[in-house]
């Protein structure tokens, strides 16, 4: 053995989930698989008979990332966001602060986009923010119960390098 080298650490569980990672409590994850085609795939990214899905979209939006783009970290009061990466590599990070929580104080990191299909359901109250690892664009599907109020925004928002938030995006 040579000097100075040092053994890895468990970084995934056997199941590709990040290990020693504690789940935020209420966050859904759902994973998805590519259907090959004669013609390509298809990939289903919402489905109302899906357990871990409890509304009918309101609102549905494309969110397409460039390169290296980092977002500010947001959280809503009533929203429940549905997020689905399907292009790119999308590092969404998530913070639990909610007042009673029992994960509260609990970060989360999650690898998400087209090679990793993946539904996150993100409750009320939890911070969430997305940054493209990619060199490409990338892009998420989010889709939530109600439509948008412009006149009455539920976003509140952090810069992404907050110190007020552990979790790095």
């Amino acid at each position: 053995m040579i000097d100075g080298a040092q053994k890895d650490r468990q970084t995934v569980t056997r199941d590709g989930e990040p290990a020693g990672e504690k789940p935020i409590a209420g966050v859904i994850r759902r994973e998805a698989r590519n259907v090959l085609t004669r013609s390509g795939s298809l990939l289903e990214v919402f489905r109302n008979d899906w357990p871990e899905v409890s509304i009918g979209p309101g609102q549905m939006n494309w969110v397409q990332m460039w390169a290296g783009a980092v977002t500010d970290w947001h959280r809503h009061e009533r929203q429940t966001d549905h997020v689905f990466a399907v292009m790119g590599v999308v590092k969404l990070c998530l913070y639990d602060d909610r007042e009673g929580s029992p994960t509260r104080g609990v970060s989360n990191v999650l690898r998400i986009g087209e090679l990793r299909p993946l539904l996150v359901v993100v409750p009320p109250g939890v911070w969430h923010g997305f940054r493209n690892e990619t060199s490409t664009p990338a892009g998420y599907v989010n889709y939530f119960a109600a439509p948008y109020r412009h006149d009455d925004p539920d976003n509140w928002r952090l810069p992404h390098d907050s110190p007020e938030i552990p979790c790095r995006l």
